[in-house]
C-alpha cells in the first residue's frame, strides 16, 4: 500500500533506491566474503619429478612465487601467469630442487625486462645470497648485462618477518636434515592477508616437527610437506593447529592414493596438492 502524502512516482522511486540499497548491501557482503588469498598449484612433486610434472612450488595471489622448482617459468606461463607480474620469491630453503629453477627465472625477467619496483629475492639467509650470485654466474651477468635483474635480497632467519603492502609473512624453524645428516636452515612460512586476516601456513620441506602446530594456530589452511613427514604425523599437526584443510605437496603420484588415504584417517579434511589448481583462503 502507497503511504499517505506521497506520488506514485516518488514512491516508486524510493523502493528503487531501497532495493538498490539493499542489493549494494548483498553484494559488499559477498565481496568481503570473497578469498583475498590464493594459492595456486605450480607444482606439486617431489625432488625429481614425475613425468610431465613440476617440482613442489605454488603462487601467492600470482604475484608471489614459493620456491622455484625445476622450470617454474615455463610451467607459470603454462598455467596463465607472466613471471613479469613477480613482486617476490620466496624460497622455503635450499635444497637443489627448490632452486633449481631460479637461474631459468632470472633470464626470462632480465631478458624480458620486467617494469617497477624491485624483486625481492626471499629466503633462509645462511645461503640466500651464495646461491642467488650463482645464478648470476651461471648466466655470465658480468659478460651479459643485459639480464641483470632489478631485486632486492630478503635474507630471513626463524622468526623474522617479510612484508608486502598486502601480505605479511611471519616464519619458524621448519626440521629439515640434508643427506649428509646436516641440519639445514629451513623455513616454515605463515602468511596473512592484511586487510582481511585470511592465513595460510606452509612449511617447504620438513621432518615430523610437532611445534608446527602451535605456530600454524589460527590458519585456516597448512600446506605441509609430504614426502618427508609421515601422512598420518602431518596430519595430527593440522588436527592440533585446528585449521580447515590440510594440503600435502611433494609426493610422488605412486603413492598419491596411499599418502592420501593414511592422513584422511586421522585428518578428513586432507587433500593432494594438483598443479594447476587454485585454492582459495578464508578468514579464520
Amino acid at each position: 500500500m502507497k503511504p499517505p502524502n506521497i506520488t506514485r512516482r516518488e514512491f516508486a522511486r524510493v523502493a528503487a533506491i531501497g532495493a538498490a540499497g539493499i542489493g549494494g548491501v548483498i553484494a559488499a557482503k559477498a565481496a568481503a566474503s570473497a578469498s583475498r588469498l590464493k594459492i595456486t598449484i605450480i607444482g606439486d612433486s617431489s625432488c625429481i619429478p614425475d613425468l610431465r610434472r613440476e617440482v613442489a612450488c605454488f603462487l601467492i595471489n600470482g604475484k608471489h612465487l614459493v620456491d622455484t622448482g625445476w622450470c617454474a617459468a615455463l610451467r607459470m606461463r603454462e598455467h596463465g601467469f607472466d613471471p613479469l607480474a613477480l613482486e617476490s620469491i620466496i624460497i622455503t630453503h635450499f635444497h637443489q630442487d627448490h632452486y633449481i629453477g631460479l637461474p631459468q627465472l632470472l633470464f626470462y625477467i632480465g631478458l624480458r625486462k620486467r617494469p617497477g619496483p624491485p624483486l625481492n629475492i626471499v629466503g633462509p639467509s645462511e645461503n640466500l645470497q651464495r646461491v642467488v650470485e650463482a645464478a648470476d654466474a651461471f648466466l655470465q651477468v658480468p659478460r651479459f648485462p643485459e639480464l641483470a635483474v632489478n631485486r632486492k635480497l630478503v635474507p630471513l632467519a626463524a622468526g623474522d618477518k617479510f612484508e608486502t603492502p598486502e601480505l605479511r609473512f611471519d616464519t619458524f624453524a621448519a626440521h629439515h636434515v640434508s643427506g649428509t645428516n646436516r641440519i639445514e636452515q629451513a623455513l616454515v612460512y605463515k602468511v596473512t592477508d592484511k586487510a582481511s586476516g585470511a592465513c595460510a601456513v606452509f612449511t617447504g620441506d620438513t621432518h615430523h616437527h610437532p611445534p608446527i602446530a602451535e605456530f600454524a594456530k589460527g590458519a585456516s589452511l597448512l600446506i605441509h610437506d609430504g614426502a618427508h613427514t609421515a601422512p598420518k604425523d602431518a596430519a595430527r599437526i593440522a588436527q592440533q593447529a585446528s585449521v580447515k584443510k590440510l594440503v600435502l605437496i611433494h609426493y610422488t603420484q605412486s603413492r598419491a592414493a596411499k599418502i592420501l588415504a593414511e592422513a584422511k584417517a586421522v585428518f578428513p579434511s586432507t587433500e593432494l596438492a594438483e598443479e594447476g589448481r587454485t585454492l582459495e583462503v578464508s578468514a579464520p
